[in-house]
């Protein structure tokens, strides 16, 4: 039975900061932005299709204060300049500082140096760059100023590189910057708060944590024509009952949103029951504790965008309409979960299950 998924995972783990470090020059690129003090830029399209934190995006926003958003709209509105830790709920609160990349979060202001945000989209697909850089952009109520970037590799990795920053602080912010990204509550990574981390001239490089995922399939004999439920044999009538179990054992690598496709034929001389066998769907979905953030939901037999397809022709199609009982001319069943599945916490590893009855011929 095989199970189809994107291991891009979204949680990351930094190495660095390292030398020779990996700057791009994008110092002539005609792609400026003009943001005032505490800031956000409008959508700004990044040339393909990058995945962060489990969720593709091909926009992101870029805002004064050392941050990029990948919010497409709502929240993010403005660029909150006294930077906290991380994982802050107020903060987060406050600007809806979520989906966000801190490579130099600090209260820098760029309202009166024009050009000095640039980006570009560099290479050919598969590996596509997309470059931001902040280059002598200066920090508020200071003569300092700072050069630094953040490129975005197609494959879903990022660097921040640093050319040339100061520690003065600005603001409320008199020791540096807060380094770091946050997807959510639950995936977000603090590398340093307001210190001086990060030399010049040196590199962060982020890489995701891969999922590690695990498919189980068992059957049990529910029941027979000869001895009901009591100790029953796989024998001709006997009602069947298959569990596919998907188990993610990751410390942090999670699967993208929507990505996990489950395919399995119909074993051979047996019949599947496209009856109600939860609710009205034609299978049981079990989610574990703790949660697996997945989501298998039914609306009907013939609804094509829900999570359960089936095939009569060994798979080459999935637009068939079984007929709500004993259905012989299904070949084959494709599940088809949302969400984005969560790695192993520290708190065991989150699993689903899916169920489904067949009939010995």
């Amino acid at each position: 039975m095989p199970i189809s998924t994107n291991l891009y995972a979204a949680s990351y783990q930094v190495t660095g900061p390292t030398t020779p470090y990996t700057w791009v020059d994008i110092s002539t690129s005609p792609n400026t932005v003009v943001l005032n003090d505490d800031a956000v830029s409008g959508l700004i399209n990044i040339g393909f299709t990058f995945n962060f934190g489990g969720t593709d995006y091909t926009q992101v926003r870029i805002t004064s204060n050392g941050m990029l958003y990948f919010n497409a709209a709502g929240g993010n509105t403005g660029s909150w300049w006294n930077n906290v830790a991380v994982n802050n709920a107020t903060q987060t609160g406050t600007y809806g500082i979520s989906n966000a990349m801190m490579p130099y979060w600090t209260d820098l202001n760029p309202a009166n140096v024009a050009n000095r945000i640039r980006y570009q989209t560099l290479g050919l697909a598969p590996n596509r760059q997309f470059v931001t850089s902040f280059l002598g952009v200066p920090t508020y109520s200071t003569s300092g100023a700072n050069t630094f970037q953040v490129i975005l590799n197609e494959n879903g990795s990022f660097m921040y590189n640093y050319q040339s920053t100061n520690t003065q602080g600005g603001g409320g912010n008199p020791e540096g910057a807060t380094i770091g990204y946050h997807v959510s509550g639950a995936d977000f990574s603090q590398f340093s708060l307001n210190t001086a981390s990060v030399p010049n001239l040196r590199t962060l490089s982020w890489s995701r944590i891969a999922p590690i995922l695990t498919n189980l399939k068992t059957v049990s004999v529910l029941s027979d024509p000869f001895n009901n439920v009591t100790n029953p044999k796989h024998v001709p009538d006997a009602l069947i009952q298959y569990a596919v179990r998907i188990t993610n054992s990751s410390l942090g690598g999670v699967v993208d949103n929507n990505k996990i496709i489950i395919t399995d034929p119909i074993p051979v001389n047996t019949t599947l029951f496209t009856g109600a066998l939860s609710g009205s769907a034609p299978y049981i979905f079990t989610d574990s504790t703790p949660s697996s953030a997945i989501t298998c939901p039914f609306v009907a037999l013939n609804n094509n965008t829900d999570c359960v397809d089936f095939s009569n022709d060994n798979g080459a199609t999935w637009t068939y309409v079984p007929n709500g009982s004993y259905d012989t001319t299904v070949t084959h069943l494709r599940f088809r979960p949302t969400g984005i599945m969560a790695g192993n916490t520290g708190a065991g590893n989150p699993f689903f299950e899916v169920k489904f009855n067949v009939q010995v011929k």
